[in-house]
């Protein structure tokens, strides 16, 4: 007799979008919007954030207070090792990360860094510090998961940089 297991990866929910968003920008009306990225967006995007999009199509929402802009956030879809994560970035008006929310991993719970870790995106600029062992901390045993996070967070404050002088 044969007995043959499976292991099937479950995706986890971590935090909901509504929950992220309402953690960003608390009080704030929402708007989102799609984005259709033209190629030379996508290579502005890319360079500045020196990480390919996962995808040209790109989920933006508006956060505005009594109608004044008060921040944006992007959602980015990625694979980490060979599992999906998505990540919600939170961006200031001044095009700071406010903060970066995992909103859905499919990896192992063990590889997914702490909460209090992703407080180490909040206030930093797209530099050459944003990067994992200079401006980001590492995290052992998560090594390719700090990575995609701050990848994704590049990404992130790369399109809003290369898009938000076109918001009104």
């Amino acid at each position: 007799m044969t007995l043959l297991f499976t292991s099937v990866a479950a995706s986890s929910v971590v935090i909901s979008q509504k929950e992220a968003l309402e953690r960003a920008f608390p009080g704030a009306t929402l708007e989102r919007k799609m984005l259709y990225l033209e190629k030379s967006q996508i290579e502005s995007i890319q360079k500045l954030a020196r990480s390919r999009l996962p995808s040209p199509i790109v989920t933006m929402i508006l956060a505005r207070e009594s109608g004044k802009l008060v921040g944006r956030a992007y959602i980015d879809t990625h694979t980490v090792r060979t599992m999906p994560e998505t990540v919600l970035t939170a961006v200031r008006p001044d095009g700071r990360a406010k903060g970066a929310f995992v909103l859905q991993f499919a990896e192992p719970m063990d590889y997914l860094p702490r909460e209090k870790w992703l407080t180490t995106f909040d206030g930093k600029p797209l530099d050459n510090e944003l990067w994992p062992g200079r401006g980001v901390r590492r995290v052992t045993g998560a090594t390719l998961t700090v990575q995609a996070l701050t990848d994704s967070v590049r990404r992130s404050l790369a399109i809003d940089q290369v898009i938000h002088q076109e918001i009104p």
